[in-house]
């Protein structure tokens, strides 16, 4: 018999005392002890380790310096949307304050936001990183390889080589397999 608690994942932070942040309708929040906060509610403990953060990402802080029209406080906000945005099982800062590496989030601009790569963060698993090729290839999994070819304007067998390396870099054998981790990691 299927056991409820056992087997199913939970958001962090929604019943723990780790932190997630996520972006709904271009809106921060944060969940936190089973609360949710707007960005301007959160604890400025959870602030403050998120600025401990930031230093730690010279080329993020380059890319937030150059950004335009941002000041102190929207700079940690589009931190932690870049950084930060997605929702998932995994929390974003720990119960012992640790913050985790940053998590794939589509906002809309990937592939098109001059700071790609600087302030947001390639997805990390288990052997790497992938490349935006290789997410590029994951968003289309429901695709046959020939259509996906098409439609990322490569051939065939480049597609066979990028599913090869995601899963190498993942650990993870099948197609459905790579689609479930593509799915619960936001990139479709």
């Amino acid at each position: 018999m299927y056991n409820a608690t056992k087997n199913s994942r939970l958001i962090a932070g929604l019943i723990d005392k780790s932190v997630e942040f996520f972006v709904h309708k271009n809106e921060v929040y944060c969940l936190h002890d089973g609360l949710r906060f707007t960005f301007e509610e959160i604890p400025s403990w959870i602030l403050d380790i998120v600025e401990a953060d930031m230093l730690k990402h010279p080329e993020a802080l380059k890319a937030l310096a150059t950004w335009e029209n941002l000041d102190n406080e929207e700079h940690i906000r589009q931190y932690i949307i870049c950084r930060f945005g997605g929702i998932d099982d995994e929390p974003d800062i720990d119960t012992k304050g640790q913050v985790h590496e940053a998590e794939y989030f589509d906002c809309g601009l990937r592939g098109t936001c001059k700071y790609e790569g600087k302030l947001c963060t390639a997805l990390k698993v288990e052997n790497g990183y992938l490349t935006k090729m290789e997410l590029e290839i994951l968003k289309h999994l429901s695709l046959t390889d020939k259509e996906i070819a098409c439609k990322l304007n490569i051939s065939p067998d480049t597609v066979i080589s990028h599913q090869q390396n995601i899963r190498t870099k993942t650990g993870l054998k099948s197609k459905v397999e790579l689609a479930i981790f593509a799915q619960k990691k936001g990139i479709i």
